[in-house]
């Protein structure tokens, strides 16, 4: 294991569980795409997690490019490897930023749908259907995503967002109840407060 790879996601697992809030995208799942996608040479030639260009120069943490549809800032990168010398990158301000728009972009593209990513019950199930969908060129990309998941212990991150769903509808229900009961006992609070007065 990486300590490299475990501040990565120490720093960014806030931001990731917020990402895909109110959608059916794991937060391990994102996250072990985040350690890929963002992975790359620094300025020094030395390859790390979250050091690639696009993350260096737009904050761009999964490699999206800047097609017609794309309405904010953009940046030429070099792309050698692409077949092209030059791609158009999206900025984003900020990694949050870019980790929303990539839920975005999930769910705008028809054939993430088609191939079940939405539809899927554990995070194995869906890094096979983003394979299937053709996210990645790489035949291994479901695989590399379950390695990480697997050595990283990312499920712990599926676990919190369901604690922090649970605890929001525990707050929420909590303060529903009180209200009821505040209401059910309105004319004795009341008359309690009259004895209070001087």
């Amino acid at each position: 294991m990486s300590k490299e790879v475990e501040e990565f996601i120490k720093r960014n697992a806030a931001d990731v569980i917020r990402s895909v809030q109110k959608t059916s995208l794991f937060p391990s799942v994102k996250m072990a795409q985040m350690i890929i996608e963002s992975s790359g040479k620094d300025e020094h030639g030395k390859f790390g997690i979250g050091k690639g260009l696009a993350v260096r120069k737009a904050k761009n943490y999964f490699g999206i490019k800047a097609d017609r549809r794309w309405k904010g800032k953009k940046i030429a990168l070099s792309t050698p490897r692409d077949g092209k010398p030059i791609s158009y990158f999206r900025v984003y301000p900020t990694a949050l930023d870019s980790m929303k728009d990539h839920t975005i972009f999930l769910l705008a593209n028809v054939r993430y749908k088609a191939n079940g990513v939405f539809t899927s019950k554990t995070p194995e199930m869906q890094t096979e259907a983003l394979q299937r969908a053709g996210y990645s060129e790489s035949p291994n990309y479901s695989k590399a995503l379950r390695g990480l998941i697997s050595a990283y212990g990312l499920k712990e991150l599926d676990k919190k967002q369901a604690h922090d769903d649970f605890t929001i509808w525990y707050v929420l229900g909590s303060a529903m109840v009180l209200t009821a009961t505040a209401f059910a006992f309105k004319k004795e609070i009341k008359e309690i407060l009259k004895l209070k007065k001087p």
